[in-house]
């Protein structure tokens, strides 16, 4: 059990469709900074981007099997740093390709979330597989909720309940500058709504068709925005983490003090 959760949310650039390219720079991206960190800031949780291998792709070529290279090197880095390190990588399992979260803890646990939400305006529904489980995976006493991207437009699917609770909610994107003040509001209101801390992890760059300029986000279950950035140029500009520590006490208190959770409407996801 962690009172205080270290949080460190990688805002990184990507190469378009260059995985091991990718994964060396975040390599070098990450291991700096964690040289860096102290004993009290050392993270518990490192995010990363949706698709932080490949950038957002539906070339079905490039999707891994669900014992794949990024999943290993999530798993050694998670081995190394004493991290939990989350993603997403686009998997091929059971005769499907899925926008898949994977939760890769330091033990040797891993979990995973597919994405349930694909996002039409780019024919990702055309080409992967949608997700039709909610997750949330226990680690170090905290209960984390996994959502990705797209999923964050969508309350319902991301909705607080007594068989859906979590303290945090990880949504990992990859979110063009053009659409980056509804990001804004949206994780906003998912903090809100939900009484729960928010991570909003997003990457900069350019790909084919979109400019990406970070705007990751940790946000209080008040609604108020957190986090320490440390800038980095080692994966492009705008790069870096951005860290804050978590109460879990404060949130709890302040669910006993306002507990508006328990006028929330009772639903049936179909």
């Amino acid at each position: 059990m962690k009172e205080v959760l270290n949080i460190a949310v990688c805002q990184c650039g990507v190469v378009w469709e260059a995985p091991q390219e990718n994964l060396a720079r975040l390599q070098a991206f990450i291991g700096g900074y964690l040289e860096q960190c102290g004993d009290n800031d050392r993270p518990d949780l490192i995010v990363l981007p949706e698709f932080f291998a490949t950038g957002f792709t539906s070339n079905t070529r490039l999707a891994e099997a669900e014992d794949g290279p990024t999943l290993r090197w999530m798993q050694v880095l998670a081995s190394f740093s004493g991290a939990a390190v989350t993603g997403s990588v686009p998997t091929a399992a059971g005769g499907k390709v899925l926008n898949r979260m994977y939760f890769a803890a330091p033990d040797g646990r891993t979990e995973f979330y597919d994405k349930r939400h694909l996002f039409r305006m780019s024919g990702e529904n055309e080409v992967f597989a949608s997700g039709s489980i909610r997750k949330t995976v226990e680690y170090l006493g905290w209960r984390i909720g996994l959502n990705v991207c797209y999923d964050l437009r969508f309350p319902v699917w991301s909705r607080r309940t007594s068989s859906n609770d979590y303290d945090l909610l990880l949504n990992v994107a990859s979110w063009p500058s053009s659409r980056m003040a509804a990001a804004s509001i949206l994780a906003h209101a998912r903090a809100v709504e939900n009484q729960c801390w928010m991570v909003f992890c997003n990457r900069v760059g350019e790909s084919p068709e979109n400019s990406y300029t970070g705007g990751s986000l940790i946000i209080d279950y008040k609604g108020r925005q957190t986090g320490d950035f440390h800038p980095d140029n080692e994966t492009g500009p705008g790069g870096g983490i951005l860290h804050a520590a978590l109460d879990l006490d404060g949130l709890r208190r302040f669910r006993e003090k306002f507990p508006a959770w328990m006028d929330a409407d009772t639903f049936l996801l179909t």
